[in-house]
Formats: structure tokens, C-alpha cells, sequence
């Protein structure tokens, strides 16, 4: 699937959010409207509390999940019209930014979305 980056977003947590285009035809006058927003999270030392830290060391996060995990959130619309394709993905991308927007925002994600995935894969 083709990936078209519609939009990169610096947030407030020192990450960059990218909004992704995947719409795709399926037949010759509708498509599957799709958008993705994603983030890649470095995993670093200074994403962490020292609290947390105490708890688990950085070299077992680093072990479990590598140097990078990603967040990625898809919301699509099937058999829309192809005339109405971009007021579709418009909407989308409008529904993430006031839903998700604040919660991807805020200092303390990378920190708690980076020890789900390590719980994940424990």
C-alpha cells in the first residue's frame, strides 16, 4: 500500500507526529478512505523518571522492544464515493486532531506508551 505523508506535525513532547494518506481505489468510483497517524518514539533515557528507571533498567527496555517502537493510529471509511474522498480523509484527520491529538501531546506519553510495549512483549 502506498504511503503519502499529507502532514508532520512537531508536538510539544519533542516528537513528530506524521499524518498518512492510504486511500485506496476499489473499484472505479469508490474508494477505502484511510488515514494513519504515527510516531516513532526513540527510546531514551531521558523519556524516563528516575523512578521508573529504578524499576527497570533502560537495557532491558532497549533488550525488549530496540532503539525505536512506534505508535500507530488507522481509521478508515469503506465504498466512499470518489467525489468524496478528501472531505472524508478531511474528517478523519479532523476527528484524530480533537480526539487523540491531546493524548499523544502530552509530556508523559512517550514514557507510558514505550512501558506498554515492554509489558507487551514480556
Amino acid at each position: 500500500m502506498e504511503e503519502k505523508t499529507v502532514k508532520s506535525i512537531p508536538l510539544a513532547n519533542d516528537l513528530t507526529l506524521e499524518l498518512l494518506d492510504l486511500t485506496k481505489e476499489i473499484s472505479a468510483d469508490a474508494c477505502r478512505v484511510s488515514m494513519l497517524a504515527r510516531l516513532v518514539i526513540p527510546v531514551k533515557a531521558s523519556l524516563f523518571s528516575e523512578e521508573t528507571l529504578k524499576k527497570i533498567p533502560l537495557e532491558t527496555i532497549l533488550n525488549k522492544i530496540g532503539p525505536t517502537t512506534t505508535f500507530e493510529h488507522r481509521k478508515e471509511r469503506n465504498f466512499i464515493m470518489a467525489e468524496d474522498k478528501n472531505k472524508v480523509f478531511s474528517h478523519l484527520v479532523d476527528t484524530f486532531m480533537e480526539t487523540l491529538m491531546p493524548y499523544v501531546s502530552k509530556p508523559s506519553f512517550p514514557e507510558k506508551y514505550i512501558l506498554k510495549c515492554y509489558r507487551d512483549k514480556r
